[in-house]
């Protein structure tokens, strides 16, 4: 009996290409089946491989062909399924991976909230998913992107994934992989956008730290980035967030250079 509503769950949401569902969502398909029933069932279901549990009343299928301890999903999908509809984003390094800025994905998820969540990460099949806070006023700059043909995700969009990048660079792997990210998006990037965000951000480190790596790569000094140098501020801010708080104070962009430069202009050639 338990075996054969088990499948039947399955062909109904695999029948509607629905691959994350809820308690609640099995219920109103099941109404008049008992709720503590089928509770049990989606239990044994989780126990035996069939599902796997995302968080407390959520659940994916995982595929028949697939090992059940092994299978991981899009991670990238599962951030959105444990939204469930709250406003959220893909951000940091994971969205530096989803613009194409990094060719080594780490087994770490950054989801941007608005909210704070009562867990600040937490591990499913091996992927850490962490949850980031962000004020109303640092929490804009995302967009829709398809992950494949049926599935979108949220994702900050280029310009804000810098302005974060340089705004925590320990969520980016540090100023190496931000360098690398600034470089590499140089003829991509809405100047206009992004100097609107990192006033819009009012993080003085963050604009320093963009100001300066634009610098020391000699990428295209415009009046945008004049006019962010005026308003960046006096107080000296380390470079390197991941890095220790060490250095020589370099007095043209108020920043302790905490990081061999030669290391993120090294990065760039190899």
């Amino acid at each position: 009996m338990k075996n054969n509503l088990s499948w039947k769950i399955l062909k109904t949401f695999s029948s509607i290409d629905q691959d994350c569902f809820t308690t609640q969502d099995v219920i109103k398909k099941f109404e008049g089946t008992d709720k503590i029933y089928l509770s049990k069932v989606l239990s044994i279901m989780v126990n035996t491989g069939m599902l796997i549990k995302l968080n407390k009343g959520l659940y994916y299928i995982v595929p028949p062909s697939a090992d059940a301890k092994n299978y991981i999903p899009d991670w990238h999908l599962v951030a959105k399924y444990l939204m469930q509809g709250r406003k959220y984003y893909i951000g940091y390094y994971s969205a530096m991976q989803l613009h194409g800025l990094i060719t080594q994905p780490s087994l770490n998820e950054i989801i941007v909230t608005q909210f704070r969540s009562s867990i600040s990460s937490k591990k499913i099949q091996g992927i850490e998913f962490q949850f980031v806070n962000h004020i109303k006023k640092r929490f804009f700059g995302f967009q829709s992107m398809w992950l494949n043909e049926y599935e979108k995700v949220t994702v900050s969009d280029l310009e804000k994934t810098i302005v974060d990048a340089v705004t925590k660079p320990q969520l980016c792997g540090g100023m190496i992989e931000v360098g690398k990210a600034i470089y590499e998006t140089k003829n991509r990037i809405d100047l206009e956008k992004l100097s609107r965000y990192l006033v819009q951000n009012e993080s003085h480190a963050a604009t320093k730290r963009y100001l300066f790596i634009t610098n020391i790569f000699d990428l295209k000094w415009t009046s945008y980035h004049e006019k962010l140098m005026q308003n960046s501020g006096n107080s000296y801010s380390v470079l390197d967030t991941s890095a220790p708080n060490e250095g020589v104070k370099n007095g043209e962009f108020k920043l302790k250079i905490n990081l061999d430069i030669n290391s993120i202009k090294n990065a760039i050639y190899t």
